[in-house]
Order: structure tokens, then sequence, then C-alpha cells
């Protein structure tokens, strides 16, 4: 039996050929905003009537990659706690699942986050505390953005 509640999908994350087409398709079709890009480019996306800093990512996939590699770059489910993502490390170590380094905090949505394989080597995020987007439509500045790793 699972240790902690999974309470919901919260992000996707794809692997995209061009991404200025890519988020022009995402902000002018379908109505999503720019929260933030990192340093990687990397851009992260919110629906206006969600609260959190991102609810997709936008990653450039590598030029000239084939064409059997996926969309997918992750899918990310929330937990509760820092302390539910230490038991979900312990519990997924112990089914021989491979975990993907330790617990982090790497940047924009400042959330804490488990990364880890499912049998056909997609990655599945743990996450939780993640920021929320407040009325003013704004992020937290990127002087702020928060990384570090987590002890277990």
């Amino acid at each position: 039996m699972v240790p902690v509640k999974i309470s919901r999908l919260g992000h996707v994350a794809l692997n995209v050929r061009d991404i200025d087409a890519s988020v022009k398709f995402y902000t002018e079709c379908l109505g999503f905003q720019v929260s933030d890009v990192n340093e990687r480019g990397i851009v992260f996306l919110r629906l206006p009537a969600h609260g959190d800093h991102h609810t997709m990512n936008l990653v450039q996939a590598e030029r000239g990659a084939g064409g059997g590699s996926s969309p997918l770059n992750h899918f990310a489910l929330e937990v509760g706690s820092l302390d539910d993502l230490r038991k979900m490390k312990r519990f997924l170590e112990d089914k021989g699942v491979k975990v993907l380094g330790p617990i982090r905090q790497r940047g924009p949505g400042s959330d804490k986050t488990l990364d880890f394989l499912d049998p056909d080597g997609n990655t599945i995020q743990l996450f939780c505390d993640m920021d929320q987007i407040g009325w003013d439509g704004k992020s937290r500045p990127k002087a702020q953005w928060q990384r570090r790793e987590f002890p277990d």
C-alpha cells in the first residue's frame, strides 16, 4: 500500500521541437500564460484560473533527436509535504524503483520534488509546496528562486 496520499496531477512537461512555436500555440490558442523562463530556456506556463506557478513546462528537445524520442519530459503528482516525499523515496527504493537523485528544489515554482522512473523509463515527479501566483499575476523574482537538496 502506498504510504502517502497523492492528491492530484500537478503539471506536465513536454519536449518540443520549436519552443517559440509551442509557446505561441499554448498562449494564443489555449490561453496559458508564461510564469517564468529559466536559464536553460525551459518555459513554465500556467492557466490563469489556477493558482499554481505552473501547470505545463515546455522543454526544447535536443536538435537532431531521433523520431522515436518521447514528447513526454515528465508528469508530476502532488503530495502533501516534504515528509511525504521522504516516505515515498524510501518506499520506492524498497520496491526497487530507480529514483533519480535526492529530493530537490530547482528554481521556478520553488516546489520540492522527487523524480523516479516507471518501468518504461518515463520520468514521474512527486512534488509539494508549489508557489502560488497571486492576484497581481506575478511570480517570485528569479533572484528568489530556491535551489537546494534535502536530506533523506
